[in-house]
């Protein structure tokens, strides 16, 4: 009973800090971060600005957590039912999917990358490179189990996960840039057949 009362404290602070990155993350796409104006984002989180520098001490500090917290969305959105398939061919056609689902419904995150690149360059890799490198280990066992099974043809499963992955990467930035209102999911199989089967007859 003693702790009832922090423990709501602590739910409630981290329901405000959800709430404040939700808001950056519309704010930060919408004016660059430059640009973006903090007491803006409280604003619409419904906060004060001093709430805001509670949870974030700086506006830097902010923008990356936004990213961070993109990035696990992104990661749990693509990851959210791959356990329940069984086998890799198919978790990578889910996988595929979903990451362009991702972006169909958070087409501003795109803009926080190129921001992200833009503004902090000399500070470190960017945080979507160092994602993908954490989830690596898992992604090559999957292609290196496709070839095992004589399904992948005779091609580095290293080659096969960094060429994959560059190609779906580029088609988000290429969507979002070229300003393309169609959807982005609804390309997948188109994608993945010409990733699958390649261009040209056999």
């Amino acid at each position: 009973m003693d702790n009832a009362p922090t423990d709501s404290r602590r739910h409630k602070s981290v329901r405000r800090r959800e709430e404040i990155l939700a808001a950056a993350a519309v704010v930060f796409a919408d004016q660059g971060y430059r640009c973006a104006d903090v007491e803006r984002i409280a604003g619409m989180a419904g906060v004060g600005k001093g709430t805001v520098y509670r949870h974030f001490t700086t506006k830097e500090a902010l923008f990356l957590a936004t990213v961070e917290k993109a990035m696990d969305n992104l990661t749990d959105h693509v990851n959210d039912s791959l356990e329940t398939v069984a086998d890799p061919l198919q978790q990578l056609k889910l996988a595929i999917h979903r990451y362009f689902q991702f972006f169909d419904r958070n087409p501003g995150t795109v803009e926080l990358f190129i921001q992200e690149r833009a503004e902090f360059r000399h500070n470190s890799k960017p945080l979507y490179f160092v994602y993908q490198a954490s989830r690596r280990q898992v992604w090559l066992e999957r292609f290196q189990a496709l070839a095992r099974d004589g399904r992948l043809r005779d091609i580095a499963p290293e080659l096969a996960l960094d060429m994959i992955g560059e190609l779906v990467y580029g088609s988000v930035f290429s969507h979002r840039l070229a300003g393309d209102p169609s959807r982005l999911s609804s390309r997948s199989e188109s994608v993945m057949d010409v990733i699958f089967h390649g261009i040209l007859r056999q």
